[in-house]
């Protein structure tokens, strides 16, 4: 089933973006965070997530996206 995926804008305490799905209660408000877009798990996000930024430093939710978890 696809989900939309967000990444929050800021960095968490390890140096890496979370990458959360559209209904998780940790997403945060809408300013905070960049839409990824539709996808079917968060490995699929996560990598899109890097070619949208140039950047490596992302992790799954421990929450919503615990297959992409690696913290």
């Amino acid at each position: 089933m696809l989900k939309s995926y967000y990444f929050i804008h800021s960095k968490d305490d390890h140096g890496q973006y979370v990458v959360h799905t559209e209904d998780c209660a940790f997403l945060g408000d809408a300013s905070s965070r960049t839409l990824i877009g539709l996808h079917m798990n968060g490995e699929s996000a996560i990598e899109e997530a890097k070619k949208m930024t140039n950047d490596t430093d992302f992790n799954g939710c421990f929450y919503c996206a615990y297959s992409s978890h690696t913290k």
